[in-house]
């Protein structure tokens, strides 16, 4: 990315994540009391004098723990200081110094990247003299702020602009990516599966359920197509959520579906299609995105000739608007078939934003309208008048008649099964609008 990197390190607890929301101008990164909520690195982006900025959030820096978690909370810390033009630390301004400070101030210290040593929850000029402690670090003048109450942020803003130079931007405009989101149930493979595909360790990857708990923005470039990939954390049944962030967190990954273009929708081979899978499929195609299931763990099965077809068979039955939807069968930790997942997301990110002619498309209707005219209802005919696609990505297709809250379901579904046979959109919701006409 061409626009600079700020990455906000600290130990937990010191207003990383309330910092890094109210740079991006919205509740991005969960924001808890409870010490270590944010594990991945969250990206972000904001605007500042005229410049566009990103931004990396990160997990609380424990530098001495031997929790597997932590561990791996100080490993991405480390990454996202080596990707950042600039960094800052930051520290509690109301606390006494500590270990993990000292850490972290010395770690700054052994390398060239631009740093500033940032002194939170400063809310009052009467906590002002409590930067004087914070010189023992030895790097540099704190900067006082109040990330809660916004006190200093512009100034902030301000001296980071000042200590960034300018370079020309090339990134690549929104309608050239491919958004697509990675979801499905804990411990099912979407981290492995996101680092498999991105060949780097982007995201945390543990034995431990439910590790992922904010979303994580990749990009990858396949065949000069630009795909921006998130991970995103589990998804469980509400019932089953233990604690407020994780609530927060299946929040946050619907927010990230409404966002995407695709999703994929990973399933775990052992468990098979459950009707929470089901619910997820259901929100996706309703909100109008693309979406491909990946069956992951397909190692772990035995299996015989029919062994897939079997598999497909059941989700269609289960949920049968599947049928339009691509399934690949794979396993991420033995890395088979995992560039299929590419291959079939290129496929139905051209499905998605396909657009038929409008002459095309009323031949269309007048042929299946013969082969099945629309039948009576109420004692009124029903005539289709004109069609025209006025929408792609997702399509959304327009149709004038006399009559249109009269057309039966099963009417519209011969519709759309009909418009798939003929122009494809395998992996894409067709959203078909009847008007008056």
């Amino acid at each position: 990315m061409a626009d600079p990197i700020i990455a906000i390190l600290g130990r937990p607890n010191v207003g990383k994540s309330t910092l890094f929301n109210r740079l991006v101008g919205k509740r991005h990164a969960i924001v808890s009391d409870v010490e270590g909520v944010t594990r991945d690195r969250i990206y972000g982006k904001y605007d500042w004098a005229g410049r566009s900025f990103n931004v990396i959030d990160t997990g609380g820096y424990l530098p001495e723990s031997e929790d597997v978690i932590e561990m791996a909370v100080r490993f991405q810390a480390d990454k996202a200081s080596r990707e950042a033009d600039f960094i800052i630390l930051m520290v509690d301004g109301r606390d006494e110094i500590t270990s993990s400070d000292r850490y972290l101030a010395d770690m700054l210290i052994k390398q060239e990247t631009p740093y500033l040593l940032v002194m939170n929850k400063i809310d009052d000029q009467k906590y002002e003299n409590n930067i004087f402690q914070f010189f023992e670090l030895g790097v540099g003048e704190p900067f006082s702020v109040s990330a809660i109450s916004g006190r200093n942020i512009g100034d902030l803003l301000d001296f980071i602009n000042e200590k960034i130079p300018e370079r020309q931007s090339t990134d690549i405009g929104p309608d050239d990516q491919t958004h697509m989101a990675i979801v499905g149930m804990p411990n099912v493979g979407k981290s492995s599966l996101m680092n498999a595909l991105l060949q780097e360790e982007k995201s945390i990857v543990t034995k431990v359920p439910g590790t992922t708990r904010d979303s994580v923005d990749s990009y990858i470039n396949y065949f000069g197509k630009t795909y921006r990939l998130i991970d995103t954390a589990g998804l469980r049944k509400m019932n089953k959520m233990e604690d407020s962030i994780e609530y927060y967190s299946t929040v946050r990954t619907f927010r990230v579906i409404d966002e995407a273009n695709l999703a994929i929708v990973m399933i775990d081979a052992k468990k098979g299609f459950c009707s929470h899978d089901r619910n997820v499929a259901r929100y996706i195609v309703d909100q109008g995105r693309a979406m491909i299931l990946v069956v992951n763990k397909w190692d772990l099965i035995e299996k015989d000739h029919s062994t897939m077809q079997d598999f497909k068979k059941a989700i269609h039955h289960f949920y049968k608007a599947m049928e339009h939807y691509p399934i690949l069968f794979v396993s991420v930790h033995h890395n088979r078939r995992i560039r299929q997942i590419l291959e079939q997301a290129k496929i139905v990110s051209e499905e998605y934003s396909k657009k038929i002619a409008t002459a095309e498309l009323n031949e269309f209707f007048k042929y299946i309208t013969i082969q099945n005219p629309p039948p009576a209802v109420k004692g009124k005919n029903l005539k289709i008048k004109y069609a025209t696609q006025v929408h792609s990505s997702p399509p959304i297709i327009a149709i004038f008649t006399n009559h249109p809250e009269l057309f039966p379901i099963n009417y519209k579904r011969y519709i759309e099964n009909q418009l798939r046979e003929a122009f494809g959109f395998q992996g894409v919701p067709i959203k078909i609008s009847f008007r008056k006409k």
